[in-house]
């Protein structure tokens, strides 16, 4: 008789691997938001392709954020633009005031912080407050604030190229690309929540498109439409 035959036959069918439960890590300890950042290059790469070029009737949650949500990419993305903006409205205002050769240009570090509070406020902020209205006013809301937050901060990757284009002092290009980001990104972020919500979600729409709309416009009147520097 083979033993080992019989043991086998005596012992219990392992469970898959990859069914086993995950360790669970105190919220105070690094491991607990490990998981949040277990994404790889190639993931954060496809996840910000699907957000710059939309397809249309795909659910851009269920395709590319719902199996893995992370913070890594939405971090970086709203960290790039951070700088992305700040360097690029100080390059738009030296080219306003270059003609006058009167002027002192000096590069306005205030930037940075201005542009850091707004889009980390929008990015971060907006989706838990939005997430706490929503799932109070829709009990069936099946989306959760980390899921919220990467929509909106994929869905900010489209400024990072606009916001270099601004620096183009062409005012009907510049109204142009505040549409072309507030469609795009407005697009990812509606077609992606619209299936969670109830039966008229149209003022929830209709919210998230003015939002993003005073978003893309504050960004462009501000920070690439400052006021000529005084004369030293």
């Amino acid at each position: 008789m083979d033993f080992r035959t019989m043991e086998n036959e005596n012992m219990p069918p392992l469970s898959n691997p990859t069914e086993l439960p995950l360790p669970k890590y105190p919220i105070w300890t690094i491991e607990y938001f490990q998981k949040y950042f277990d994404v790889t290059s190639e993931d954060v790469l496809e996840r910000i392709k699907g957000a710059l070029i939309p397809t249309y009737g795909v659910n851009y949650l269920q395709r590319y954020i719902r199996a893995k949500p992370d913070v890594y990419g939405p971090f970086w993305i709203c960290l790039t633009l951070v700088f992305s903006i700040a360097i690029s409205g100080n390059v738009a205002n030296y080219i306003q005031v270059a003609a006058g050769h009167d002027y002192h240009w000096k590069y306005n570090f205030h930037a940075v912080s201005s542009a850091a509070t707004a889009i980390f406020s929008y990015a971060w902020l907006l989706p838990l407050v939005l997430w706490v209205f929503v799932t109070y006013k829709e009990p069936q809301f099946n989306l959760s604030y980390l899921e919220l937050l990467c929509l909106y901060g994929y869905s900010l990757s489209i400024f990072v190229p606009i916001s270099i284009l601004w620096v183009i002092q062409i005012n009907w290009l510049q109204w142009l690309l505040v549409a072309a980001g507030t469609l795009v990104s407005g697009y990812v972020i509606v077609s992606s929540i619209v299936p969670s919500l109830g039966q008229k979600p149209f003022a929830f729409i209709f919210l998230i498109i003015i939002l993003h709309l005073f978003m893309g416009t504050g960004f462009m009147l501000y920070f690439f439409h400052v006021p000529p520097i005084q004369k030293s």
